[in-house]
């Protein structure tokens, strides 16, 4: 192997270990890994910033432009309510909601269709007494299986998509995928809703008035004197008051000692775990304060419940350190983290992507925060106003999805138009819209392009592929095609889906030059085996989002997903055989 196979290998397993810590934003990640390549000579310079010019990347842009003009017409929102309020069983429930999600996310990011019925799922589940945890998991996956019918669905789609335009000449089509994704959704539906009530854990229904969300949330707080935590060690304030405390800080400084030991002291501060509704009432009760604030919730403050989605600049950041909240006088007075570690003072604590906040203070403060920082509020309160303007990009958008599906123009310039359409008709505020953007997708599909080309030009693919096909136990098409989306599945729990597809892409072409096998099932196995991501909660931004708000633990997606995944490998395999 030359120095530049080695050294395109060596960063890809890199980034992969990085994406798979989890310690850094994949952006970052993607665009260290193309400085790396082109600082080692594997990516040449005209190249560096040819993904910016991808038609794979220009289409994604629009279609999160797109998605912007559709989420303010409330269309889908208001048809899924009006479905479901004819459906009583927790079942026909599930069936509705997860249908309309796959419809949705084959014409748009899956992403984004979480993001238009997540709360839409919240108030559901509140209005009919469903505990939101039986419902969240299966939405998320839902959109995952609707996004592999189309192009646009996910952005991974338009990687491999164009591995097939660069290999053969044509492309798949806009609906080309369903020949393989349409049974795999299908397939994972009936599961979903079959299996999903009775394999999800059991939680207590959502009482009609309630809030949604999690149940423990992180809070730090003060005692008072003459509160009845005083003088209890923390062993006997956690078994009478129903918390979990953390830590204890005492004049400035943390109790270091064993828990048995500390004793509940006037003036401390504690860090609890537990419902935030019995965090108000033991507030109610002068057994707790709050640090600000005069001790209790400030008079003429409102409270939003919000999770934190995968384009917020607030990941990584610790609660004490947003500016943000400063700025807007905007206090978080809860943590819902799906990290178990608790350490320092809440202004420490991290925040991650799916994490809840309850945030308080006021209105406007609060609804800019929202909208600045990427928080996608929890509260089942939305008004269902519809902007009829907005609605009329609906109707726009049906006729850019019609001309890219019929091939009468190519999908970038289809959907272009249609967000020039949308910004002349102003369906679409195209400044709002740039600015909230989801620019990180933007950049980890720009960076990956040319380091998926890298694999290729280098020769690497066609190293990879000879030493997976000496290896290969059988050499059928049924054989290597299974072996392809078996890579694709192994691998899209750790890593982002789009570079999962820009590296095995290439390595599917070889595959498909050293067997013989068509290049058409070995690339659409990669598509399909990338949005099979079911077994983790950190392998695609929609699992990441449903599990805060979910309240799930790791272990639940690897115990509902496992099955899922097997009865889509079989469904995906067995079309996928039909396509050779």
């Amino acid at each position: 192997m030359t120095f530049a196979q080695w050294a395109i290998i060596a960063i890809l397993l890199g980034m992969m270990a990085a994406y798979a810590s989890e310690r850094f934003r994949v952006e970052l990640v993607a665009m260290s890994g193309l400085g790396a390549g082109f600082a080692l000579g594997v990516v040449p310079v005209q190249s560096v910033f040819s993904g910016f010019s991808n038609p794979a990347v220009i289409t994604v842009a629009e279609i999160l432009l797109v998605v912007a003009a559709l989420a303010q017409s409330r269309v889908i929102d208001t048809l899924a309510r009006r479905f479901v309020a004819r459906a009583r069983n927790e079942t026909a429930v599930l069936a509705v909601l997860c249908s309309l999600a796959a419809v949705a996310s084959t014409v748009m990011n899956n992403i984004g269709a979480l993001a238009l019925f997540f709360p839409v799922t919240l108030s559901v589940c509140a209005r009919l007494g469903i505990a939101s945890g039986r419902m969240l998991m299966p939405l998320s996956f839902a959109t995952l299986l609707g996004g592999i019918c189309s192009l646009t669905g996910t952005p991974a789609n338009l990687v491999v998509n164009d591995w097939m335009v660069s290999q053969t000449g044509g492309g798949f089509g806009f609906f080309g995928l369903a020949w393989v994704g349409l049974p795999v959704v299908l397939a994972g539906l009936v599961w979903l809703v079959l299996a999903g009530p009775h394999l999800l854990r059991a939680a207590p229904a959502v009482p009609s008035g309630s809030d949604v969300g999690p149940a423990a949330f992180l809070a730090e707080l003060v005692v008072p004197a003459g509160s009845g935590l005083t003088g209890l060690r923390l062993p006997a304030a956690e078994q009478s008051f129903d918390v979990v405390i953390h830590g204890v800080v005492r004049s400035g400084a943390h109790v270091f000692a064993r828990r048995a030991d500390i004793v509940v002291m006037p003036g401390d501060v504690v860090l609890i775990e537990a419902d935030f509704v019995l965090v108000d009432q033991l507030v109610s009760r002068g057994l707790l304060a709050f640090a600000e604030a005069g001790g209790s919730r400030a008079a003429g403050r409102d409270r939003e419940e919000a999770v934190v989605m995968p384009d917020s600049f607030l990941l990584g950041s610790r609660i004490g350190d947003v500016a943000l909240f400063a700025e807007q006088a905007v206090r978080v007075v809860g943590l819902a983290s799906r990290r178990h570690r608790v350490e320092g003072r809440f202004a420490d604590l991290p925040i991650g992507l799916g994490d809840v906040l309850i945030l308080e203070g006021e209105r406007e403060a609060l609804r800019v925060t929202m909208s600045e920082g990427a928080l996608l509020a929890l509260s089942r309160r939305r008004p269902p106003r519809l902007n009829v303007r907005a609605a009329t990009g609906v109707v726009v958008f049906a006729a850019g999805v019609l001309a890219s599906a019929l091939e009468l123009v190519p999908t970038e310039v289809a959907f272009g138009a249609v967000v020039f359409v949308l910004a002349v008709t102003r369906c679409l505020n195209l400044r709002t819209a740039l600015q909230e953007m989801n620019w990180p997708i933007v950049l980890l599909l720009a960076c990956m392009i040319p380091l998926g080309v890298a694999v290729q030009d280098t020769g690497a693919a066609r190293i990879i592929a000879n030493a997976i096909v000496a290896h290969l136990p059988v050499a059928g098409p049924a054989g290597v095609i299974a072996l392809v989306l078996v890579m694709a599945i192994a691998i899209t729990p750790f890593v982002d889906n789009v570079s999962t597809a820009a590296v095995l892409s290439p390595i599917a072409a070889g595959i498909s030059a050293r067997t013989g096998v068509a290049i058409e099932p070995l690339l659409m196995a990669v598509a399909v085996g990338t949005s099979l991501d079911f077994l983790t909660p950190f392998g695609h931004h929609n699992n990441a989002v449903v599990m805060g708000a979910g309240g799930y633990r790791f272990t639940d997606f690897p115990r509902f997903g496992a099955p899922l995944l097997a009865v889509c490998f079989v469904a995906a395999l067995l079309a996928l055989l039909a396509l050779v």
